[in-house]
């Protein structure tokens, strides 16, 4: 066994051995951009995955400035440089010279198209989403037993309200047992129906690290499930498919410790507050009813019945007084409007004109003869009087032009 007497030592003798690696010294590999940082002097600093691994690169602004394409996070590209060792750091890298493009990532690709199938479905609709219960009795909670996870959603529960129970199915949060195990979490609540609400959790992560959950079973099960869904997964910027389906999205699982239930305090300040003010509407009805009871119970009619009666009976005869008055007032009034308009119906009526000396000209018939264009000379007419009807001819016509003095 070779003895190291410092850290310095052995970084040093790992960079060695290193560089000395032909196969290391000159080399080109594929893989798809999962980070991109442009510094303040131009360096880029990147890492390049696969499916199962990462390696952290960089390429300096002179080799940058010669690059054909500017690289992104998702593309896939195909790096071609030297491993080095950072002693200090302790770190692995590729130092870059070139990259080329090689099309589009293919977890990134993945996500997209998975994406947009489920979106298409309407997976992602608010109208779908299902309300949090204000104050769930057992919360559920899918993730890893053994993480930090799992105690900063007990302790922050815990904090807010110490009244109620948590209940976790442990799952992989990594790996290709991530999907079926979180699935079987969600369907065994729902199954059991012995919680009110999941909260499916997971710590920070890398793109890759966090892909399990852009996995199309588990967004179908969140969809399908009963039971509210409150998805915590990475950190704010990291977004995957089961934030969208989830009932809501929680940007780490502290905040769905918070989200999932209401403070024990602010429930008891308002409990405390309504229960002050049904007390003080009870005070004032009873008061109000109180004083009410009061002026019954010092009313002059429970005190002297007869006295009371008697004061009723005067104001009864008072009250008809005024309606024997007003009455009479209406009658004569009433019977003078209908004399007045009895004098102008009479002044009206053709029988009372006639008897003054009046009388009108009609045809056989009895229709009534306005105007001298409706007759001609040897028609016979009936000049009514008041009291008969004479029979005539008509010999002459004459208008008011000549003066009205042919006789007819």
């Amino acid at each position: 066994m070779f003895d190291f007497d410092s850290v310095s030592r052995l970084n040093g003798y790992i960079k060695q051995s290193l560089s000395d690696n032909p196969y290391l010294a000159e080399l080109s590999v594929v893989g798809e951009i999962s980070q991109y940082t442009v510094s303040s002097r131009d360096h880029a600093y990147f890492s390049i995955k696969d499916d199962q691994c990462v390696i952290n690169c960089v390429i300096f602004a002179g080799n940058r400035m010669g690059l054909r394409i500017e690289p992104e996070v998702g593309m896939k590209v195909k790096v071609y440089g030297s491993v080095d060792f950072y002693p200090q750091g302790g770190k692995v890298q590729i130092i870059a010279k070139n990259i080329e493009d090689m099309g589009a990532g293919d977890l990134h690709e993945q996500f997209n198209k998975l994406f947009k199938k489920l979106q298409d479905e309407g997976l992602f609709d608010s109208s779908h989403k299902k309300q949090i219960p204000v104050l769930p009795k057992r919360i559920g909670v899918v993730t890893s037993g053994s993480g930090k996870v799992i105690a900063d959603i007990v302790n922050t529960v815990r904090k807010r309200n110490p009244h109620h129970d948590i209940l976790l199915y442990s799952a992989s949060v990594q790996g290709a047992e991530c999907p079926p195990e979180v699935i079987s979490g969600i369907k065994y609540f729902n199954s059991e129906k012995n919680v009110d609400v999941i909260i499916v959790a997971r710590g920070g992560g890398s793109f890759e690290e966090l892909f399990c959950f852009n996995d199309e079973g588990i967004a179908r099960a969140v969809f399908a499930s009963d039971i509210p869904v409150i998805s915590a997964i990475g950190h704010e910027p990291d977004y995957t498919i089961i934030d969208y389906v989830a009932d809501v999205r929680a940007a780490t699982p502290t905040a769905a410790g918070e989200m999932v239930i209401a403070s024990y305090d602010d429930q008891k300040k308002e409990i405390d507050n309504l229960a002050l003010n049904l007390e003080i509407s009870i005070d004032q009805f009873v008061d109000s009813r109180r004083k009410a009871l009061d002026v019954f119970k010092n009313h002059k009619a429970l005190h002297s019945p007869a006295y009371y009666a008697s004061e009723q009976k005067a104001v009864v005869r008072e009250l008809r007084t005024r309606l024997d008055s007003l009455s009479g007032q209406f009658v004569k009034q009433t019977s003078s409007d209908i004399n007045e308009i009895k004098v102008r119906l009479d002044a009206l009526n053709p029988g009372n004109v006639l008897k003054r000396g009046y009388s009108y000209v009609c045809s056989k018939d009895g229709k009534a003869i306005e105007s001298v264009k409706s007759v001609n000379p040897g028609d016979s007419v009936n000049i009514v009087l008041s009291d008969g009807m004479l029979l005539s001819e008509i010999k002459e016509i004459s208008d008011k032009d000549d003066g009205g003095n042919k006789d007819a």
